[in-house]
């Protein structure tokens, strides 16, 4: 009985140590298939890449070069400017809101221009009150080449002095920025 247990002991044990090397082989293939389907995933997505980043034109990047017709120099054009070349706006008495034009030479038309102020008035409605930009936040420029924008004062603003900021950025990623001063007087 204990030889009869012994041999079935030594038979699995040589049925086992058959098995293995197939079992290996086995999975040496599925790990050979496994990296095969792992290198044909990335020579497709190097592919999918350099079709990307070559495409049909000559600079995937966006045009380079240099603006020939773009320009910048704001103005406001309505205001008497002091020695310091600072403009000088004249509240008017017994009037809610004081307006000057201000304008922008970009030197083309349609191009998105940014405003920006470091002055504010206090705007309520409703109950609802809220710090409002005494110039407009953006416009774009018309078929003379300039941007026109409103500058409006409220009689909180008497004595303060504005920094207005005007800017964008062309066909070829230049920022183009200017700025001006506006004392707000009496």
């Amino acid at each position: 009985m204990i030889g009869n247990h012994l041999m079935r002991e030594i038979v699995k044990k040589e049925i086992k140590r058959r098995r293995r090397p197939e079992v290996k082989k086995r999975l040496e293939t599925k790990g050979e298939k496994k990296n095969m389907v792992q290198n044909i995933i990335k020579c497709i997505f190097i592919y999918i890449i350099c079709v990307i980043f070559t495409g049909c034109e000559s600079n995937v990047f966006g045009p380079s070069g240099e603006c020939t017709n773009c320009h910048l120099e704001i103005e406001a054009p309505d205001l008497p400017m002091d020695k310091n070349g600072v403009y000088q706006l004249d509240y008017n008495d017994g009037e809610i809101q004081t307006f000057t034009q201000l304008r922008a030479y970009i030197g083309y038309e349609m191009e998105y221009v940014e405003w920006v102020t470091n002055v504010t008035f206090e705007g309520c409605t409703w109950d609802y009150c809220e710090d409002i930009p005494v110039v407009n936040g953006s416009g774009y420029s018309s078929d003379d080449g300039y941007s026109y924008q409103m500058m409006g004062v409220m009689e909180e603003n008497i004595g303060q002095t504005a920094t207005i900021w005007v800017g964008y950025y062309d066909n070829y990623g230049t920022q183009w920025l200017d700025s001006i001063k506006v004392k707000i007087d009496e």
